[in-house]
C-alpha cells in the first residue's frame, strides 16, 4: 500500500527505514513516514504549478498514444517545471503507462490519473474498476467528485468520501474537485466548507498532503468561457483558508489549488493570475496536443515570472 522507497514526486509518501542496534547485537526495524510536498524550484515556500488533462470518454487507444507522442516534445522543457497529470479513459491507462516508460526523452513528470474509481473494495462490482487495479494499470492519481459523475451516476459527497478512503489505502494521490452545484443557494464560503467537511470526513493531514484540489462550479462545466476569474480567486482562496482552519496553515499552503471548468489557452492567464491558484485542468482543450501545451506554457509563464 505504501512505497517503499524514497519518493521523487509530490504528493507521494516518503518512507525511510532504519535499524538501531543494541549492545548485545540484536536490532530493531523502525519505519518512519513523511509526505513529499509539492515544492516550486528553490524554494521551500511556493507550489509546484500543475496541469491536469481531463479526456473524459474522447480518446481512443491509438489517440492517447498519439497524443503522448506529439505532446513530449512540444512540452520540452516545461516538462521540467510543471507538474503534468494526464486522466485518459480507462482502456488507455496501461498502455500510456507503457509508453511513459519507454518515453526518449524520459518525462518523469507526467502522471496518469483516472477519472473514477469503486467505492468499494468487493470484487464483485460488475462494470466498476478498483482502486488496487488502477495502481496496477500505473496510475498515480485518481479524480474524485466531477460533477459529471455526480449528475449521472448519482455520486454524493458522502459516496465522494467513501471513494477518497479507497483511493488512499490503496495508496493513490487525490484530485479532488470541489464547487458549488448549478442550484446551490448559500454563499460561496459556506458550500465549499459544507462539501469539504464532508468530503474530507475522517483524513489527516498528511492524507490531505497527498492531494490537489480542483475548485470546478457545476455551471463551468462544458461552456464556452470559464467562470470569472475573480469567482475563481475567491473560490480558491476559500478552500485553502477551510484547509489551513481543519488542518493547519503549514498544510494548507503546501497543497495545490486548480481551477477547472472550460479552460483555453486565451483566458489562462487570467485565471493563473492569483497566488492561490496553481495551476489548470482542461478537457477540449487538453485533449490536443499543441493547445495543452499552450496551457502548459501560461501556468509556467504565471507562476514563474
Amino acid at each position: 500500500m505504501r512505497p517503499q522507497t524514497p519518493c521523487d514526486r509530490a504528493g507521494d509518501l516518503l518512507v525511510v527505514s532504519c535499524h538501531i542496534y543494541t549492545s548485545k547485537g540484536s536490532s530493531s526495524k523502525l519505519t518512519f513516514y513523511a509526505s513529499y510536498l509539492p515544492m516550486k524550484h528553490n524554494s521551500a515556500n511556493i507550489r509546484t504549478p500543475l496541469a491536469i488533462a481531463n479526456w473524459k470518454m474522447a480518446m481512443t487507444v491509438a489517440e492517447s498514444q498519439a497524443f503522448l507522442r506529439d505532446f513530449i516534445p512540444l512540452a520540452g522543457d516545461l516538462l521540467g517545471r510543471v507538474d503534468v497529470i494526464l486522466c485518459p479513459p480507462a482502456t488507455a491507462l496501461h498502455p500510456l503507462h507503457r509508453a511513459l516508460e519507454a518515453a526518449h526523452p524520459p518525462a518523469p513528470r507526467i502522471s496518469l490519473g483516472a477519472q473514477d474509481l469503486s467505492e468499494s473494495a468487493e470484487i464483485a462490482r460488475t462494470g466498476q474498476i478498483s482502486a488496487s487495479l488502477l495502481v496496477e494499470a500505473g496510475c498515480r492519481w485518481v479524480m474524485l467528485g466531477h460533477w459529471e459523475v455526480r449528475r449521472h451516476l448519482g455520486d454524493d459527497d458522502a459516496t465522494v468520501n467513501r471513494k477518497v478512503h479507497r483511493a488512499l489505502e490503496a495508496g493513490l494521490n487525490l484530485l479532488l474537485l470541489v464547487g458549488p452545484g448549478a442550484g446551490e443557494s448559500l454563499p460561496l464560503g459556506a458550500a465549499l466548507a459544507n462539501q469539504l467537511s464532508r468530503v474530507l470526513d475522517g483524513c489527516d493531514a498528511v492524507q490531505v498532503s497527498r492531494m490537489a484540489f480542483i475548485f470546478e462550479p457545476e455551471t463551468s462545466i462544458g461552456q464556452e468561457l470559464p467562470a470569472d476569474p475573480d469567482m475563481v480567486a475567491e473560490g480558491c482562496r476559500l478552500i485553502r483558508r477551510w484547509l489551513g482552519g481543519a488542518y493547519g496553515d503549514r498544510n494548507a499552503e503546501s497543497v495545490r489549488i486548480l481551477y477547472g471548468g472550460s479552460v483555453a489557452p486565451d483566458y489562462a492567464a487570467d485565471l493563473l493570475a492569483n497566488p492561490d491558484v496553481d495551476g489548470l485542468g482542461a478537457s477540449r482543450q487538453g485533449r490536443d496536443p499543441a493547445s495543452f501545451t499552450k496551457i502548459i506554457r501560461l501556468v509556467d509563464q504565471v507562476k514563474y515570472p
